[in-house]
């Protein structure tokens, strides 16, 4: 495993931990605020709205990221294949007789 496939990994590691610990705690606090049913339904929709967004939203970042990562790769191979084919070249041009 390469060291961007393990930075993606521990990017999405992190943005689903934190996308997961802020739906929780949202959760949570307003089980335990002294509020209505109704009012705490329509604030647990309202943040879990909130929070889908976010995600949305951090899930977009990792996309351009993960597009970003491979664009390099794919760069990175062709200047190899590139270096490969010029010393191919240069062999074959060193076997043949003059």
């Amino acid at each position: 495993m390469s060291d961007q496939d393990r930075s993606s990994d521990s990017v999405l590691s992190l943005l689903a931990g934190i996308g997961l610990g802020a739906l929780v705690g949202a959760m949570a606090a307003l089980l335990l605020a002294p509020n209505s049913g109704a009012q705490t339904r329509t604030q647990i929709r309202e943040t879990a709205d909130d929070v889908l967004g976010k995600l949305r939203e951090s899930v977009d970042d990792l996309r351009h990221k993960v597009d970003e990562v491979i664009a390099g790769t794919k760069q990175a191979i062709n200047r190899r294949g590139e270096t490969a084919a010029d010393t191919d070249s240069l062999v074959a041009d060193s076997t043949n007789p003059v």
